[in-house]
């Protein structure tokens, strides 16, 4: 089911939790809604399911009118056909895993379809053989499980999910974003999750909608956003890496951003378009478009391992650049540590450069 937002603002008080928001989601799409704390992520998920009421504003699903404050029309949460997921099992604990799922389907008046349906969505979570005990005989991520059961039971057309796994620990988080994702996929549902995460919303989502201070910043694919990010808050929120401000500057037919009076980094050749010398410039340098060696070599830049962290297949080093306080980010396959002289050259074809009023200038790579 297609999902549209016209002009969706939300006041809580003084505080503008939502300035006009449009975001459209396409049928069978799972959508990340990314972004800190208190940037309106959360409510924007509750506006689409109905648990809040937008100030302004109208909401489709295809061509099914859902709300519209202008219209006085406001269809309630269980006519949307959707389910909810939230980081609260909100589980009874006096009912079987059964009957938790059950309860939606007897809400509804749908009695008949209990055993099928509950049947169905239990095996779909892996919890078939479960289905006689109670939430407290169950870990924490078979209760989540439970939860999802509860969600799909009515046969939604949109599932909500509201941080659903940051109860869960490293392993289970893993184990449950692919139960979430392969079954969102063979059901065919439309799927909005809400998370801080970056990497859950990188490694999940079609498409990722970032989100600042009550404002859609960006909305694209994971690799569109990562590599291409519209503005500095998106540079800096989504992917590792260094986010430098400088100034343009040419010598010998060679552009530059000037960090300070005696450090420079030599940018990528354009094309299409030039800088005035002396605009100033964001420049977004992820960790493996910048080459790490422990051996001097004139054509390389020298730097100064801050710190060093070992991630298995790779270590990960930052580094300030000699005569900067600028810290960069790098892969490296060798162990470095604090303080060591460090050489390296940057892949200036797939930096990505935002000048200061926001427009992107070069493509990555």
């Amino acid at each position: 089911m297609d999902i549209a937002l016209h002009g969706i603002e939300k006041s809580f008080g003084k505080l503008q939790a939502l300035k006009p928001i449009d975001l459209h989601i396409n049928n069978g799409d799972f959508v990340c809604l990314l972004g800190p704390s208190g940037c309106g992520k959360t409510t924007l998920l509750r506006i689409i399911g109905g648990l809040e009421n937008a100030d302004e504003g109208r909401i489709q699903f295809s061509d099914r009118l859902i709300f519209d404050q202008a219209k006085k029309i406001n269809v309630q949460p269980q006519k949307r056909k959707i389910g909810m997921v939230f980081q609260d099992f909100a589980l009874w604990p006096h009912m079987t895993v059964f009957e938790n799922v059950a309860y939606g389907l007897r809400a509804q008046g749908r009695k008949a379809e209990v055993k099928d349906k509950v049947s169905e969505a239990l095996a779909n979570v892996q919890l078939g053989e479960h289905a006689k005990r109670y939430p407290h005989q169950l870990s924490g991520g078979q209760q989540q499980r439970v939860a999802i059961a509860r969600a799909i039971a009515n046969d939604p057309e949109i599932i909500l999910m509201d941080e659903p796994l940051s109860a869960l620990d490293a392993t289970l988080r893993d184990e449950m974003r692919i139960l979430l994702q392969s079954l969102v996929k063979k059901l065919g549902m439309t799927a909005i999750y809400v998370t801080h995460d970056q990497h859950e919303a990188m490694t999940m989502a079609d498409q990722i909608v970032v989100m600042n201070d009550g404002n859609i910043m960006q909305q694209g694919s994971p690799e569109d956003v990562y590599r291409e990010p519209e503005n500095e808050t998106v540079a800096r929120f989504v992917g590792k890496g260094a986010v430098l401000e400088g100034m343009h500057r040419q010598a010998d037919g060679i552009d530059y951003l000037q960090l300070n009076h005696q450090t420079r980094l030599p940018l990528p050749q354009k094309e299409h378009v030039d800088f005035a010398d002396g605009t100033m410039l964001t420049v977004v340098i992820r960790p493996e478009q910048i080459n790490l060696t422990k051996a001097p070599a004139e054509t390389l830049l020298a730097g100064t391992v801050k710190t060093v962290s070992f991630l298995g297949e790779k270590y990960e080093v930052s580094f300030t650049v000699d005569g900067s306080d600028e810290l960069l980010f790098a892969n490296a396959k060798e162990r470095m540590a604090p303080g060591d002289q460090v050489y390296f050259n940057i892949d200036t074809k797939s930096i990505h450069i935002i000048e200061k009023d926001g427009m992107n200038y070069v493509e990555t790579a």
